[in-house]
């Protein structure tokens, strides 16, 4: 006991403490001194001469199943059967046990029945006791509460085999171009790159003008909320040390901290990893039974009945926010209670590895870092990124959870937050993410990404009168402009480079007069191209990278993996709706650091020397 004993005044003092921040003392001495919590229940269990078990066995608990899952939390004992002997696992909290002292000293008969396990144990055997409760809350909460915005039922096989059409429709109509619908078809093309350019543009610029503040005083330890981190893992063993020291290194109050790793069980080797590293107080697992839909939002719900935090965060295996994020964003929800989610400006770690990547740093660069505070500034829909979203718990229930059927979760999270009237906002905070290194895996990524919008898309029109209403005509038509004009744009670049390539090859003879006539198509994909070269430039400059500008003349090559990536994506929505491509994590080459650094320009001198971009770089 020596390592643990303070004196009276320094008990009563924690105690207070406690008390004052409606906090549990165990818990609060297992954050500050280091005690583990099988330590602290079992010696606590010792003085009152009760049993202990570090873990409850399997298949002992007997429970109902609960009706209002959010209760699970405050669970904090449930009864259980061990061959023909009845009894009560519990995990105190201090106040109960002194309760529980004088209740011994009249009735030790209680010491039969009752045995003392850890809480995290306790909490754990509650997730697998209310298991089938929670797998159908998170497969039909949605469902039942907003049916029209689910794309469970939103998705019926007509309709996605009639917008495959519509995508391959569209796009062989503007190749072959013909004469009497000519004019039509022009001004199409044009509202369809033309505004979403221009909004690109403004958009950029606004956010340029906008800048950001980081004068906020943040608020102290005792101020703080809790805060629950949920980290959705699967098949990413090799990430969880770098993920774990990430997560221990924000600067928060450890016992105002709920973070839950969720694993899919099918992802035998991540859970074991996880246990492994359940070394801090904070730390807990929750393994997603095996089922269908095999998704991110599917396993991110399951565990939403589980969060005790007033705020909630997601962060993916990958990632690396700064240590002051959570931090800021309690301060900012308190400043801002009108506001349901903060997204946190995504960053790419290895942008000069290869030219891919520094085209996805200049796309994150820009959507990230202009286009989305200036969203967030007007108040207009936000289509959040799939990590680093902070939501206040209350809304994101409210709002029905995530969409464990959308592949791209977080964009239909954003309009469905924008259409019952609650606001999001950028956090003037990063989280720092691997980008795929590799041609396929952008490709699969991309794919998932573009089948979710067209998902997105599909859903939310299906009542439109009812849509415009909650959305109001500025945002209704934004929604369509940009979104469907995403959707239906990207085809269409591999098909106008190989039309322009046949009329090149074929008809020599009369090109000019040929490409004469094309002008108008010449002038519409160079404001879309332009619109995107500038923007990205400068994204890339607010972050002061200005070298990997030079990889921007892969643009086009870029789009053209786009335009694959979105047909391949109308055609998996058709075929297989809810297929979860998980993108790679961990491949990079470059050594990540916990602490931001700058990037390593002579490797970038480096790379486009080896590609050709620069003769002598370095002299």
């Amino acid at each position: 006991m020596a390592p643990y004993q303070v004196d009276r005044s320094q008990a009563a003092a924690l105690i207070s403490d406690a008390n004052r921040q409606q906090l549990d003392v165990f818990q609060l001495c297992i954050a500050r001194f280091g005690i583990s919590e099988a330590d602290i229940y079992a010696r606590a269990a010792a003085l009152l001469g009760l049993a202990y078990h570090p873990t409850i066995p399997v298949g002992t608990v007997q429970m109902r199943q609960v009706e209002r899952l959010e209760q699970l939390q405050n669970i904090r004992q449930v009864r259980g059967k061990v061959f023909d002997r009845s009894l009560i696992y519990a995990a105190p909290t201090l106040e109960k046990f002194v309760r529980l002292h004088a209740q011994l000293l009249h009735s030790p008969e209680i010491r039969g029945r009752l045995c003392i396990v850890p809480l995290r144990a306790l909490r754990q055997s509650l997730q697998v006791a209310q298991n089938p409760a929670l797998y159908r809350e998170a497969t039909q909460r949605l469902a039942r509460s907003w049916p029209h915005a689910s794309a469970h039922l939103g998705l019926g096989r007509f309709k996605r085999f009639l917008f495959l059409g519509a995508v391959i429709t569209v796009a062989l109509l503007s190749a072959w171009n013909p004469p009497f619908l000519a004019v039509l078809i022009f001004l199409f093309l044009a509202l369809l790159y033309v505004g979403p350019a221009a909004f690109r543009l403004y958009a950029s610029l606004y956010g340029v003008l906008l800048g950001t503040s980081d004068d906020t005083e943040l608020l102290d330890d005792e101020a703080l909320p809790t805060y629950t981190v949920l980290v959705p893992l699967y098949n990413e063993a090799n990430l969880v040390p770098q993920l774990v020291q990430a997560l221990q290194a924000m600067n928060y109050p450890p016992e105002k901290l709920d973070i839950k790793f969720v694993v899919e069980a099918s992802s035998p080797t991540t859970v074991a990893a996880v246990e492994a590293a359940l070394t801090h107080g904070a730390f807990e697992l929750v393994v997603v039974p095996d089922g269908k839909p095999r998704t991110k939002p599917k396993a991110l719900n399951f565990a939403l009945p589980l969060a005790r935090g007033e705020h909630i965060v997601v962060y993916d295996a990958e990632d690396i926010p700064h240590p002051d994020q959570l931090r800021l964003a309690a301060t900012l929800f308190a400043q801002h209670p009108d506001i349901a989610c903060f997204q946190a400006e995504l960053l790419i770690d290895n942008a000069h590895e290869t030219p891919l990547t520094a085209l996805f740093s200049a796309e994150y660069a820009t959507q990230f870092g202009l286009i989305m505070p200036a969203l967030a500034d007007l108040n207009m829909p936000m289509p959040l990124g799939g990590t680093s979203n902070h939501f206040q718990l209350a809304a994101l229930r409210h709002v029905g959870g995530w969409d464990s059927f959308n592949v791209t979760e977080d964009a239909d999270l954003g309009l469905r937050l924008a259409r019952l009237g609650m606001r999001c906002a950028m956090l003037p905070s990063a989280t720092r993410e691997e980008a795929p290194i590799s041609i396929w895996p952008w490709i699969k990524q991309r794919t998932r990404w573009m089948k979710g919008w067209m998902q997105t898309l599909m859903v939310h029109s299906s009542q439109l009168r009812l849509l415009q209403m909650q959305l109001g005509w500025r945002d209704f038509l934004f929604f369509y402009l940009y979104i469907g004009g995403m959707v239906f744009a990207a085809p269409m670049h591999g098909i106008f480079l190989a039309k322009f390539s046949m009329e090149a090859l074929y008809y020599q003879g009369d090109l000019p007069s040929r490409l004469a006539h094309a002008w108008p198509y010449f002038i519409v994909l160079s404001m879309a191209y332009g619109s995107a070269l500038i923007t990205g430039i400068l994204g890339l400059l607010r972050l002061r990278k200005p070298l990997l500008i030079v990889f921007q003349l892969f643009l086009p090559l870029y789009w053209l993996l786009t335009s694959f990536a979105t047909l391949r994506a109308a055609w998996q929505l058709a075929v297989d709706p809810f297929k979860w491509e998980k993108t790679a994590h961990g491949k990079t080459r470059i050594r990540r650091h916990l602490t931001v650094h700058e990037e390593n320009d002579s490797m970038l001198l480096k790379l486009a020397q080896r590609i050709g971009l620069f003769n002598n770089a370095g002299n």
